[in-house]
């Protein structure tokens, strides 16, 4: 006794296979530059005054890489020290300002985000 199942029957067609979907990656993905380099306007107008904040640091340790005597690490160690010579100033001579505006922006900053914890996600 032969198996049926083995044999193919020319009376029966295949059934139709559907239509591959494409890759979900493929869908809505947006190109590597853009990705890579799409920046809104409020990113860039952030991106400026870091480069702008970052200059006065560069300028502020006579950075000149031009200069035949340019030494990286000690650039680096100029960089750094007028930049804790800057935030001790800061702390120095602004603590008492930024302690009177604290005791009024901090109660009116709790007190709006209290009012505005039902419409907030």
């Amino acid at each position: 006794m032969t198996d049926s199942s083995d044999t193919p029957r020319p009376d029966l067609e295949p059934a139709p296979q559907p239509a591959p979907a494409p890759p979900p990656a493929a869908v809505g993905k947006r190109p590597l530059l853009a990705r890579l380099f799409g920046i809104s306007v409020w990113g860039g107008v952030k991106l400026l005054a870091l480069c702008i904040l970052v200059g006065f640091f560069v300028l502020a340790a006579n950075f000149d890489a031009s200069d035949p005597s340019f030494n990286l690490a000690e650039a680096l160690r100029s960089i750094l020290r007028q930049t804790f010579a800057a935030l001790g100033w800061a702390i120095g001579n602004f603590w008492q300002p930024a302690l009177a505006g604290a005791l009024v922006v901090l109660p009116v900053w709790a007190l709006w985000r209290l009012v505005s914890l039902p419409w907030r996600k």
